[in-house]
């Protein structure tokens, strides 16, 4: 994948998060080009070119310039981006710039309340966790996503675009990537919390969280799509052509809840989402995979018809980790209910009607294979059992197996032309085995070939683009990123667990709860065990051995309680004595408090009477120095006012002369006026009494116009009050402030001395 710099796509993952899978191919594009326009604003592109660069540098994805080019031209019609006719930049609209902002915001918040969450679940779990190590997990948590992501996006890209690289890195197993972390990390997190602390993240996830993972996932799938081919392109942009789904025996027990797998998640959802949206696939079944279930069913199910099971042996069983998924179904029904293995297994050797009520179809092959044909399964089978053999830590697998893998991966194979590409493919084969998948990458497929062998992860994720996801969908899809449960052991001892549990309930009954869990749970006894093999009395020989060395540690436990107990009566008496003595040293001592209680009443009372006394002594005190304060005061205001009757008679007089001269005014200007009429008649004054007129009126108008007042003479009066009272005042040296400060004090003191009479009458006792 030399197209992509993924490590900066994860980085920005929260800006290409928006380019959501219910999104067209060309909406995506657009709304990266906006995103990229967005930023260094003041540098804008101003062709095709230089945005793909921009797109390169800050989101570390290469687009084909056609495709830069065709949806610039969309967003330069939609009115979302212009282009300068001077600089010839591009620039974003404000609006459609606002928009962006607001969504990144809304992203880092999410980003910032999910991570918080995750935070206090784990200090619920684990409340010695500093805050430096849950920001080292969250980082951890990141770069497992990153690494997820990353290997998910290739594997699902590499249907589309079959030319597209993959290497060996990027089909890492989950643990794998785990096991990387921890050494980038300098062994600084241990690998159990870390896993604990993922598969928390991943498992506990509410609404919130499941959107944000899942949309993180599919912004991954996104952005390698946008990198890729025409082809990947039409794929995006329409819906599927009918197709034949082969499952895989893993994906038939995942659907029926009879397997653990990462990817039984994904099994379940793609056979939902198929009925739910209607899409155009045939799920079925090869008769060979049918009868591949029958036999791993009965293998699983030898151990459960080998005995008849008790609630108490089967709640044995479940407290034990290991046992198969059939064997724990059967164990969680017999605890409520006890029940017949046979009413419990004989409704799965009808499995064929069972997957047809699921919707599932069983394939019929057409014609028998020739003689040349059986010759080429046979030697299929043998490189794929050397191949296999060549792969460390796998499971048993037998020939018939094989045999199955081989023959429904070369129908798959033939259902489907030469040079076929996705959208042109007739059938594919969902498993979960990525052994087989890596023995058709190798044995099988050409360059110009895709992989006919896909896990249901990848599928699913194929399929997302084109289906309405909800809160359960989304979660199965997020399942399928978590780690499967790691053994303390490399070796398997589920079936010798299995095989000593039917042991167990069938010879030792009597055996304590404890002593048959601890066995279960004891990888020294299950290697033994495992070693005897099928001796079943070597076997025998090995449980009873350890019951009989549980007994004697039970017998040495027990005398060792007995003993206990007659320390503890030992004890006990003489904590009796010494109870009987504390019990009188508290009565003395009772009645001596009692003493002491009476006196301290006493003491209390007399305190009482004295705090009283000085309280009221104390307000006495106040109340005199507020009279004599009043007194004061009072001489103060009666001395005011005797200089202010003068004052007053004086400012009174001058306001008096100011009207009489304000009223001869008008008086003057009309006699005046009247004069000249009587003198020059009124045919010469006629004009001139009009005119002193209008301008005597004019005049006053605009006197007050200019003051900015109203028209009216109290005005006038208030002011010249105000200013002789103050000129009269300051002649004769008269404070009218104080006086006023005086009066207020007055009323002030008068209050105060009602307020300490009361006061002290009511803390008076009563005669």
């Amino acid at each position: 994948m030399t197209q992509i710099d993924y490590k900066k796509v994860f980085s920005k993952l929260s800006h290409i998060k928006a380019l959501s899978h219910d999104q067209k191919f060309d909406q995506i594009v657009q709304n990266l080009i906006t995103l990229a326009l967005d930023q260094k604003v003041e540098q804008n592109p101003k062709n095709e070119t230089q945005v793909a660069g921009r797109i390169k540098e800050i989101y570390g994805i290469s687009i084909r310039l056609p495709i830069i080019l065709s949806n610039i031209d969309k967003l330069l019609s939609l009115g979302e981006i212009t282009k300068d006719p001077l600089s010839k930049q591009f620039h974003v609209t404000p609006l459609i710039s606002n928009k962006l902002k607001q969504r990144l915001e809304d992203a880092s918040q999410l980003e910032i309340s999910v991570k918080d969450k995750w935070h206090e679940e784990l200090k619920i779990v684990t409340p010695e966790l500093t805050l430096e190590t849950l920001n080292k997990l969250w980082d951890c948590l990141r770069l497992y996503l990153c690494n997820v992501f990353e290997q998910h996006g290739i594997q699902t890209l590499h249907l589309l675009n079959p030319n597209a690289k993959i290497e060996d890195d990027d089909q890492k197993s989950l643990t794998v990537i785990i096991e990387n972390i921890i050494k980038e990390n300098k062994d600084s997190i241990s690998k159990d919390i870390l896993i604990s602390s993922i598969n928390q993240f991943i498992s506990n996830a509410a609404e919130t969280r499941t959107n944000y993972i899942s949309q993180l996932a599919d912004s991954t799938f996104t952005s390698f799509a946008l990198t890729s081919d025409a082809e990947t392109v039409n794929f995006l942009n329409q819906r599927y052509n009918n197709l034949q789904l082969f499952l895989d025996t893993n994906f038939i027990f995942g659907i029926l809840d009879l397997h653990k797998n990462s990817e039984d998640a994904s099994a379940r959802e793609i056979l939902e989402e198929v009925k739910k949206n209607r899409l155009p696939f045939r799920l079925a079944f090869h008769p060979e995979t049918l009868a591949e279930f029958k036999r791993a069913f009965d293998a699983r199910a030898l151990h459960i018809r080998a005995s008849k099971w008790t609630r108490e042996t089967s709640r044995v069983a479940i407290t034990v980790d290991g046992l198969s998924p059939l064997e724990e179904l059967f164990h969680k029904q017999n605890i409520d209910n006890e029940i017949d293995t046979s009413v419990f297994l004989d409704k799965y050797d009808h499995v064929d009607l069972i997957l047809k009520d699921l919707g599932l179809i069983e394939y019929t092959p057409q014609g028998f294979t020739s003689d040349e044909e059986h010759v080429d399964i046979e030697s299929d089978v043998d490189k794929y059992q050397t191949f296999y053999d060549s792969i460390p830590n796998r499971k048993p697998k037998s020939y018939l197996g094989f045999k199955h893998d081989v023959v429904v991966m070369r129908e798959v194979r033939r259902l489907n032309p030469k040079k076929t590409k996705f959208l042109e493919s007739n059938a594919f084969f969902i498993s979960s085995d990525y052994i087989l998948a890596k023995f058709e990458k190798n044995h099988y497929r050409r360059n110009w070939e895709i992989n006919y062998v896909v896990s249901p992860s990848v599928f699913l994720q194929l399929i997302r683009p084109f289906i309405e996801n909800d809160y359960s969908s989304n979660k199965r899809f997020i399942d399928t990123f978590s780690i499967p449960e790691l053994r303390a052991f490399e070796i398997d001892y589920s079936s010798t667990r299995s095989k000593a549990l039917q042991i167990l309930n069938d010879n030792y009954h009597d055996t304590s709860f404890e002593t048959k869990v601890k066995i279960l749970r004891d990888q020294v006894i299950l290697e033994k065990l495992d070693k005897a093999n099928d001796d079943f009395a070597v076997q025998l020989e090995i449980i009873e051995n350890q019951i009989s060395i549980e007994n004697q540690i039970l017998a040495k436990q027990k005398e060792e309680a007995l003993n206990n107990v007659k320390n503890l009566q030992n004890e006990k008496g003489k904590i009796e004595g010494e109870k009987i003595k504390v019990e009188e040293e508290k009565k003395t001592a009772l009645t001596e408090i009692e003493i002491k209680k009476n006196e301290l009443k006493i003491k209390s009372e007399e305190i009482v009477v004295l705090k009283n006394t000085h309280e009221i002594q104390s307000l006495k005190q106040q109340l005199d120095h507020k009279q004599q304060l009043l007194e004061i005061t009072n001489r103060n205001i009666e001395s005011y006012n005797k200089r202010h009757i003068p004052v007053a008679a004086i400012i009174e007089e001058k306001l008096k002369n100011r009207r009489f001269y304000l009223a001869l005014v008008p008086v003057i200007f009309f006699a005046i006026v009247f004069f000249l009429i009587y003198k020059l008649t009124w045919d010469k004054m006629e004009p001139y009494t009009y005119i002193l007129s209008i301008v005597a009126i004019l005049a006053g108008y605009l006197y007050f116009a200019i003051k900015g007042e109203s028209f009216d003479p109290r005005k006038y009066f208030e002011y010249y009050n105000k200013g002789i009272t103050s000129k009269i005042y300051s002649e004769f040296d008269f404070n009218i402030a104080d006086l006023q400060l005086q009066t207020e004090t007055k009323k002030s003191l008068e209050e105060e001395i009602i307020g300490l009479e009361k006061e002290i009458q009511k803390n008076t006792p009563s005669a």
